[in-house]
C-alpha cells in the first residue's frame, strides 16, 4: 500500500483545489449540488493526475534513477514493475474520464484535453525549453476551467489570467531550482535544461511573472464586471495576501534554495499557509457580506 501511495502521489492532489475557484468567486458556496459537482471534479482530477504521474514516471525512469530523491520512486527503484505501472496508469486515466463523463460533456472534454496534453508532455514536450513550463501552467489553469464548467458558471477572464500566471511563476521557479541544483552537470538533468540560459535569466523571468501576477489579480478585484457581480470593490483588500505569499515564496527560493517541488513547499511552509488561509478568510468575508 505504501508503494502505491508513493506512486500516485496524493500529496500533489492539493493543486486540484483550483477547481473550487469558480464555486467561491461565483458565490455559489451555499449551493449543496454545486459543492457535490465541484467535489466530483476534484476527485476526477486527482484520479487523472495520478495516472499522469505514473505514466510520466514510466517515461522518466532512466533519468529518475540518477536523481538523488527521484531514484526512490517505486518504478525507478524497481518496487513496482513496468507492466503493473502501465496497467495502473490506464486504470487511473480512464477512471478519471468516467467521472468527468458523469458531469457533462464540457468537463469530460477538459479532462480529456488535459490527459492528452500531459501524455504528450511526458513523451516529448517536457524536453522543449520554455514550452514545458507553459504546458504545466496550462494544465493547472484547466482545473479552474473544469470547475467552472461543472457548475455551469462563467468565469472571469482575469481570474483565468491570474491562475495561469501564478502557475507559470511556480513552474519557472521549479525549473530554475533544478538548474541551480545541477550546476555545471547539466548533462545529468532533463534535456530542456541542457540548453537553458543562465540562472540570472530565470531570475528575471520569475520576477517578471510575479509582478504580472500581482497586477493581474489587482485588476481582477477592481474590474467593473467583478465589482458588479460581487457588489463591492472590497476584494481589493485581499491583494496584499497574494503579494505577501509571492514574496515569501521568493525568499524560500533565493535564500533557502527551495522550490523544486512547489506543492511540497506550499504545504510545508507555515507562513505561506497562514497567508493563504488569511486570503481565503478575507475573500469569504467580503463575498458573504454582499
Amino acid at each position: 500500500m505504501n508503494r502505491l501511495l508513493r506512486l500516485i502521489r496524493p500529496g500533489q492532489w492539493s493543486k486540484n483545489s483550483l477547481v473550487f475557484a469558480a464555486l467561491i468567486f461565483s458565490q455559489h458556496y451555499d449551493n449543496l449540488e454545486d459543492w457535490l459537482r465541484a467535489l466530483l471534479v476534484f476527485a476526477a482530477f486527482c484520479v487523472v493526475a495520478s495516472g499522469v504521474y505514473i505514466y510520466n514516471d514510466l517515461m522518466d525512469v532512466a533519468d529518475d534513477r540518477m536523481h538523488p530523491l527521484k531514484s526512490r520512486r517505486p518504478i525507478a527503484s524497481g518496487e513496482i514493475g513496468r507492466p503493473t505501472a502501465y496497467m495502473l496508469a490506464g486504470v487511473f486515466l480512464l477512471g478519471g474520464l468516467a467521472i468527468g463523463w458523469r458531469l457533462g460533456i464540457a468537463v469530460f472534454l477538459v479532462l480529456l484535453g488535459y490527459e492528452i496534453l500531459m501524455v504528450l508532455y511526458s513523451i516529448f514536450l517536457k524536453h522543449v525549453l520554455i514550452l514545458d513550463v507553459f504546458i504545466i501552467a496550462c494544465g493547472l489553469t484547466m482545473r479552474v476551467i473544469a470547475g467552472a464548467e461543472a457548475i455551469a458558471v462563467d468565469i472571469s477572464h482575469w481570474l483565468l489570467v491570474c491562475a495561469f500566471f501564478i502557475s507559470l511563476m511556480l513552474a519557472l521557479a521549479k525549473r530554475r531550482q533544478e538548474l541551480a541544483r545541477l550546476g555545471d552537470n547539466l548533462d545529468e538533468g532533463r534535456k530542456s535544461l541542457q540548453s537553458a540560459p543562465p540562472l540570472a535569466v530565470w531570475d528575471n523571468w520569475v520576477a517578471m511573472i510575479s509582478g504580472i501576477t500581482i497586477l493581474a489579480y489587482t485588476l481582477y478585484t477592481v474590474d467593473p464586471v467583478t465589482v458588479a457581480k460581487v457588489g463591492t470593490n472590497n476584494l481589493l483588500f485581499t491583494m496584499p495576501f497574494v503579494a505577501l505569499a509571492i514574496f515569501r515564496y521568493q525568499v524560500l527560493i533565493y535564500s533557502e534554495n527551495k522550490g523544486e517541488d512547489p506543492t511540497e513547499l506550499l504545504l510545508k511552509d507555515r507562513w505561506i499557509m497562514l497567508t493563504i488561509l488569511g486570503w481565503l478568510i478575507t475573500v469569504m468575508m467580503v463575498l458573504m457580506e454582499y
